[in-house]
């Protein structure tokens, strides 16, 4: 796909789990995992995540572990797993938070996610519905299977689940982007160029924003002020390649 669209990983979300398992488990005999957890949460913080890892491990190979702790804790690791690109030890802790419990939607968007770039593209179908079957207000889960719609070329599937993301979540730069390009894909530019727009409006230094309006432009056929859009978003992301056409 042109534009580099991209699903959201749910690492952060890992994040906030820790910190309420904590609040909920800080006292009684549990409160070594407790401990660890805040050890962790901390640690990712400050972007320690090694350091995190080892306190979450602790967890996992505690017998004493109460299940909300050592659910969040795989789902955590495995996030870190999978940032890393370790994408089989982040499925394997995928697996096991979903065992513990089957209804956490957050990491069947992740483990869709990692299936995904292993080239399972039916297990990542089958994690995304789940996604939205047991998270119908994340827009999460509805962004991270609009994303797959849209990398499998079905831009009217994609664009139904990125507006029901930004029903959820109306000032997400990312889904803009997200939902732009699938406009841009259905021969719709004039929508996805106030897509990109309100994109560039919340997040100023967002090169896939201006990349994608670059795009819109050309569409339009406003030829000079795509090329400085496009100029504009290899200036803040130099990693960004010269698009070619957008693609139906």
């Amino acid at each position: 796909m042109t534009g580099r669209c991209r699903p959201i990983a749910a690492l952060a979300v890992a994040l906030w789990m820790c910190a309420a398992a904590v609040g909920a488990h800080a006292a009684g005999a549990q409160e070594q995992a407790a401990k660890d957890y805040a050890e962790a949460a901390k640690a990712l913080s400050a972007g320690d995540t090694a350091g995190a890892s080892k306190a979450l491990s602790r967890i996992i190979e505690s017998a004493q572990s109460p299940p909300a702790i050592l659910v969040t804790a795989y789902f955590s690791r495995g996030a870190i797993y999978h940032a890393k690109g370790n994408l089989d030890a982040a499925l394997s802790d995928y697996d096991r938070a979903i065992a513990l419990r089957p209804d956490y939607g957050d990491v069947y968007v992740n483990r869709g996610n990692a299936r995904y770039a292993k080239g399972d593209k039916a297990g990542a179908a089958a994690d995304f519905d789940k996604a939205v079957e047991h998270a119908p207000f994340s827009a999460l889960a509805f962004n991270n299977r609009g994303y797959f719609f849209l990398a499998e070329g079905d831009p009217v599937k994609a664009t139904a689940d990125f507006d029901r993301a930004l029903n959820l979540s109306p000032k997400s730069p990312e889904i803009l982007c997200n939902r732009g390009m699938a406009r841009l894909m259905r021969d719709d530019p004039q929508g996805a160029l106030l897509d990109f727009q309100a994109a560039i409006d919340l997040s100023p230094q967002n090169a896939m924003a201006y990349r994608g309006r670059g795009l819109a432009y050309d569409a339009l056929g406003q030829k000079e002020r795509g090329a400085a859009d496009l100029a504009k978003s290899k200036e803040l992301d130099p990693r960004l390649a010269d698009p070619g056409p957008a693609k139906k």
